[in-house]
């Protein structure tokens, strides 16, 4: 699902809605590291509970890159700002956003053995 979200992403950007890729791009990284948690039997309600229990299971552990995991918590704010507030992003900032994830999601499915 994760990977369909990227790709979604891709499409968003090339058909000039960056607002919308950045939004698919963030549910790309959250669905990826619920999956990753999913395979230890973990699960959070909440995007913020997802992030940290991410960090606590696979950042503290050694397993997974923490300024990866940052900068991919760090768009929620990017997220929260064009589905809630009508935000533009500018063109490079979604190009950003959709090429982390595309990392993160990289990252995590290397995590898993996908």
């Amino acid at each position: 699902m994760a990977r369909d979200q990227i790709d979604a992403a891709r499409m968003s950007l090339a058909a000039g809605f960056g607002f919308q890729a950045v939004s698919t791009a963030y549910y790309a990284m959250l669905y990826a590291a619920r999956a990753a948690l999913s395979e230890e039997d973990l699960y959070a309600k909440t995007h913020g509970g997802t992030w940290n229990l991410f960090g606590q299971t696979f950042v503290d552990s050694g397993r997974f890159d923490p300024v990866l995991l940052a900068d991919a918590r760090g768009t929620q704010e990017d997220r929260t700002g064009t589905d809630y507030e009508a935000a533009r992003p500018s063109d490079e900032r979604a190009n950003e956003i959709v090429a982390l994830a595309e990392r993160f999601v990289d990252a995590v499915a290397e995590l898993v053995g996908d």
